[in-house]
């Protein structure tokens, strides 16, 4: 297990524990009116939340290039696949209860993934010893867009700390690219290149976990854990052996996000 890995689930945990810890008794008057939601008490509220994102792989595609090499120069390949990726999201929702919302939410994880080494291009004499180093990089902007409903815990009215948990589903739209550089290996003059890209559009569901903390009736600190299920396809043309052929492979963007911010009511 990598550091960013435990990081994130060391995070996990402490957001789960911070949820499901039963609130401290508190003699301090509550900061919203003790009521149900009528005059001055908001029930709508923007935020905006930034996290890391991990758990995605592009484990198809790069498995499958990696086989393409042959030994030794597989040894010499180096494959990173997406690791710790930032996330950016603006959500908007309505508590239609004083306990109950309906919230929807605009996403964008930045993904990244590389993989470099040498591979031997096997052309006839008298070019038959050359040797090719590639860089290869698979990008994605991964957009997205939830309707989800969200059960608080505790009553706004009364409680300046809310817990609260929830899930939906989302629609995801990543826009991914796939470049390839290659060189001479021996003097480094580029050989060729090569690069596509596509949108895609998937279903997907997620559940969340999380609170907000009141400093004042209008502003809130919001932290929350999310974990979703969703993947694409990705198609690119190939060069092999047997000719340049057209590929599909499998991009999973199931994972799990925890993200800070600030939310704003109204």
């Amino acid at each position: 297990m990598n550091t960013r890995t435990c990081v994130a689930s060391a995070l996990a945990v402490c957001l789960a524990i911070a949820v499901l810890s039963p609130p401290t008794e508190s003699s301090a008057e509550p900061i919203l009116k003790p009521k149900k939601y009528a005059g001055p008490i908001p029930k709508k509220y923007f935020s905006f939340n930034i996290g890391v994102f991990g758990g995605a792989e592009n484990e198809d595609m790069w498995s499958f290039l990696d086989r393409q090499i042959d030994q030794p120069l597989k040894d010499l390949t180096e494959t990173n696949d997406f690791g710790a990726a930032l996330d950016l999201s603006a959500c908007f929702a309505v508590k239609v209860h004083p306990q109950f919302a309906v919230r929807t939410r605009a996403g964008l994880s930045i993904l990244g993934s590389e993989s470099q080494g040498v591979t031997d291009p096997n052309l006839p004499a008298p070019a038959d010893t050359l040797l090719l180093g590639f860089d290869r990089g698979f990008d994605v902007l991964l957009f997205s867009v939830d309707a989800t409903g969200l059960f608080f815990f505790q009553d706004a009215s009364v409680k300046e700390f809310q817990t609260y948990i929830g899930g939906g589903f989302s629609l995801y739209m990543p826009y991914a690219q796939y470049d390839e550089a290659l060189s001479d290996f021996d003097t480094g003059e580029p050989y060729s290149s090569y690069e596509t890209s596509e949108w895609g559009f998937e279903p997907g569901v997620h559940a969340v976990l999380g609170f907000l903390y009141h400093f004042k009736p209008t502003i809130a600190l919001n932290m929350e854990g999310r974990v979703q299920m969703t993947q694409s396809k990705f198609e690119m043309e190939y060069d092999t052996t047997a000719g340049r052929q057209e590929l599909s492979f499998d991009v999973d963007y199931t994972g799990f996000i925890i993200g800070l911010g600030v939310a704003k009511f109204f």
